[in-house]
């Protein structure tokens, strides 16, 4: 198998449940680097909080970001692919979530935004990791207003992720968020909803990404753990759904590894590729 770029899940897959890389996992990593494989973060979050400890594996030039919104070349510092939703769309979303008492993240420009009238809803997370919870507070930019704070700014937002809601108001948005062909849904956890554009996703940046890299879908691998990954998998010429995995991402992988808390990464590089 020539495998040249290996796109990586962050949450679920590399990251184990308490948000560090396995040092088996870390070696492994490494040890594709040094065969000349690109390794290429695809993830959900924002390009600020992407894990230091992913960066600090060794060279990494390119990360997907916001579930493929943007693709960038971290060594220059620039934005190699964009996928953005249109200002039009942006405030649309915006002006329909503000009637509900949910927690909005607006994530523009590699940073994330949240009004600050919501700030006391995260204390009431029933259940939520507190690991979570605290990279919610760790990163976030909390404004006055931000349905006005973004349309001032005339911001077009990379995504929208709701990290935590009740059960009925759950139900109510994916109902009525999925009529609306604007806008793309999907989730990372079990009770998040993650809103993005309609075309945009991990596989379009990956496959955007291989296309300005000269590498073929049949050259890439890529690992994943939860719907927000189901393009990025099928994309991928070997895609690797993990043990802990949503149902639909095991069955759509070519191979299904371990765990993320079993050194899931590690344990498919060294038998699908020899890595060790």
């Amino acid at each position: 198998m020539d495998i040249k770029l290996i796109a990586l899940d962050m949450d679920g897959t590399v990251l184990r449940s308490d948000k560090t890389i396995s040092p088996k996992t870390v070696h492994a990593l490494q040890a594709a680097l040094a065969r000349g494989i690109l390794l290429v973060p695809a993830t959900g979050r924002m390009r600020q909080m992407i894990p230091q400890q992913m960066l600090d594996v060794g060279p990494i030039r390119y990360a997907i970001t916001s579930n493929g919104a943007t693709a960038v070349d971290l060594e220059e510092d620039r934005i190699v692919y964009s996928n953005r939703m249109t200002r039009e769309e942006s405030t649309g979303i915006i002006d329909f979530l503000a009637p509900y008492d949910v927690l909005v993240e607006a994530y523009a420009r590699g940073r994330s935004y949240v009004d600050k009238k919501h700030y006391d809803l995260i204390s009431n997370f029933q259940g939520y990791p507190k690991v979570l919870m605290d990279l919610i507070l760790k990163y976030q930019i909390f404004v006055e207003d931000l349905p006005q704070f973004l349309k001032k700014n005339g911001f077009c937002l990379e995504k929208i992720n709701i990290p935590y809601m009740e059960p009925d108001v759950h139900e109510e948005l994916v109902e009525k968020l999925g009529k609306m062909k604007e806008y793309a849904i999907t989730a990372s956890f079990q009770n998040n909803i993650e809103i993005n554009g309609a075309s945009t996703n991990k596989g379009d940046a990956l496959s955007h990404l291989c296309g300005q890299l000269g590498i073929s879908a049949g050259e890439v691998m890529a690992f994943g753990d939860e719907r927000n990954d189901l393009q990025m998998i099928e994309y991928a010429g070997c895609g690797v759904a993990m043990e802990n995995g949503h149902v639909s991402i095991r069955q759509i992988a070519e191979y299904v590894t371990r765990s993320n808390d079993e050194d899931g990464v590690a344990y498919a590089l060294e038998k699908l590729l020899d890595i060790r």
